[in-house]
């Protein structure tokens, strides 16, 4: 996707999330009460799937809707509280996290091997800059932070010379940015900091295992950096079962 299209479905999601956070304020629909269907947003707001799920995804990560698995999403009925790295109302977000964890590995890891096989000096050089760009966040907002991170892994697929891995990775990109956001508010204050550098360590040694060609070592690399979240994840529910 091109970069003025992408700004246009940013411009899209914000006027829709201006638009569905309006009718919560106004009590259109109430604690509680189901938002109507993917489809039915798509007609009344005349945009893409992936621009309402981003609008959806964003206001879930705001704490104004949750997802139920299998019935919908609503509009929630209590004000947020913490517990550890997630919000009280967001098992279901953090289990659809897990999930969305689960398909990244087996993409990404497929991914990272045929960028380390593949790669060009130009594709290497994109990859570089996304790289540089994470790391050169500064008192971010989470929301940043999150979209860094993505085009970091995007730029990987794109090196793949195989159109359909950015492509998949982009149409998950709703639900990745949802994982991410979780994964960025893992930890708050003097923590952070250091949080932050383990995610660019471990991106550094994804890329550098890109770059010398070490097709083992770059998946090697991937799964380690997307395992311990993965774990993370799959602990919470446990204790929530």
């Amino acid at each position: 996707m091109h970069a003025s299209s992408g700004t246009r479905r940013a411009n899209l999601a914000e006027s829709v999330i201006q638009s569905l956070s309006l009718r919560i304020d106004n009590g259109t629909w109430g604690p509680g009460e189901k938002l109507p269907s993917e489809q039915e947003l798509c007609r009344e707001f005349n945009v893409s799937r992936p621009v309402i799920r981003e609008a959806v995804a964003s206001l879930r990560l705001g704490g104004r809707l949750i997802a139920r698995q299998g019935v919908g999403v609503f509009v929630v009925e209590q004000e947020i509280k913490r517990i550890g790295f997630v919000i009280d109302q967001a098992v279901d977000d953090v289990r659809a996290a897990a999930q969305i964890l689960e398909l990244r590995l087996g993409l990404e890891m497929e991914s990272v091997a045929r960028a380390a096989e593949r790669r060009s000096p130009s594709s290497l050089a994109q990859i570089t800059e996304a790289f540089d760009r994470f790391n050169a966040l500064s008192n971010a907002s989470l929301a940043e932070e999150a979209k860094a991170d993505l085009e970091f892994h995007m730029s990987i697929a794109r090196a793949t010379n195989n159109p359909h891995f950015a492509e998949l990775l982009e149409a998950l990109g709703p639900d990745i940015i949802l994982d991410l956001n979780l994964k960025h508010a893992q930890v708050e204050g003097s923590s952070r900091q250091s949080h932050f550098k383990k995610i660019a360590r471990e991106h550094g040694a994804i890329l550098s295992a890109i770059s010398l060609g070490d097709v083992d070592g770059a998946r090697a690399a991937l799964r380690k950096h997307l395992d311990e979240s993965l774990s993370r994840y799959r602990q919470f529910l446990a204790s929530e079962a």
